[in-house]
């Protein structure tokens, strides 16, 4: 771990612990794709390139893509051509691997980000200069748990849909199977990971209420829909789509920030949404954006 990382990234929390898990513990780490530019023996920039050699389960192939997970240079070694060449050495690390485009950043299992944060002066001006181009800006929300109550709408949805035969319920170890099931056949990648981490967590004593469903009784459990928290972040959340619109999603939102807030939480926070899935689900929830990102792409 580089020990000015976190100056340089102030609003990641970047310590040792976190960037031994989610890079050097990363599927698809390659010392190779980890840039390092030093001044004398000290480093001052890193960068971190990632080409997937690893496929995420159920998600379509992407070794054509590479993402520049990380990119930082030493607050007092800037405007000096560092970042253009760590930059550069990352590029040409992934188009040696295959890729013939590079994204900054969308990577998962480990991105830290979704793309260049808008509150880091000159940082989407300075991919522009080198050849990306924006895709669109993703947000981040929170919203405080302390005040926290279920809207009347969202209980009478929640009444008309238990009598509907719709039951919302804490994982139990019956649901793990069709729970598995119901992620693989849709939400591809990242999200089944979720899904069996969470299952992996709270068999092994972590708090069911984790992760919440929607299922409808049968010959055996169907499920509709889950919702998922870890520590005060939100998220994933999704819906069948042959039952969204119905306010399944809205009633399983609730669900997982009361239990957050029974955890003693104080907020709820998620890294990447689109904002017409803001106005849709969260806003009315009390979510308000507290980042914006830039989305970047470039052919390489």
């Amino acid at each position: 771990m580089i020990p000015w990382l976190g100056e340089a990234l102030p609003r990641e929390g970047i310590d040792a612990g976190k960037f031994a898990r989610q890079v050097l513990c990363d599927p698809n780490f390659d010392p190779a794709g980890l840039i390092v530019a030093y001044e004398a023996s000290k480093p001052i920039g890193l960068a971190w390139a990632a080409h997937r050699s690893v496929p995420l389960e159920n998600a379509p192939p992407d070794s054509d893509r590479g993402y520049v997970v990380l990119l930082a240079v030493h607050p007092e070694h800037r405007r000096k051509g560092v970042g253009t060449e760590l930059l550069s050495a990352a590029e040409r690390y992934l188009r040696v691997r295959g890729a013939r485009t590079a994204w900054v950043c969308g990577y998962a299992p480990g991105y830290f980000l979704p793309g260049v944060d808008l509150a880091y002066a000159g940082a989407p001006e300075f991919f522009e200069r080198n050849g990306y181009s924006e895709v669109y800006r993703p947000l981040a929300m929170q919203a405080p748990l302390w005040d926290l109550s279920t809207p009347v709408w969202v209980a009478e949805r929640r009444r008309i849909l238990e009598a509907q035969g719709i039951r919302f319920q804490s994982f139990e170890p019956e649901l793990a199977w069709p729970a598995l099931e119901f992620a693989r056949a849709h939400f591809a990648g990242d999200w089944v990971r979720w899904v069996k981490e969470a299952i992996r967590d709270i068999t092994l004593g972590d708090d069911p209420s984790r992760l919440v469903f929607a299922w409808r009784d049968g010959a055996r459990p169907e499920v509709l829909g889950f919702s998922h928290y870890l520590g005060e972040r939100f998220g994933p959340i999704g819906v069948r789509s042959s039952e969204r619109g119905r306010g399944i999603g809205q009633v399983l939102l609730y669900e997982t920030l009361h239990a957050q807030k029974a955890r003693g939480l104080r907020c709820s926070w998620f890294l990447w949404s689109d904002d017409p899935t803001a106005a849709r689900l969260y806003e009315a929830a009390g979510f308000e954006e507290i980042r914006r990102f830039s989305y970047l792409k470039k052919e390489l």
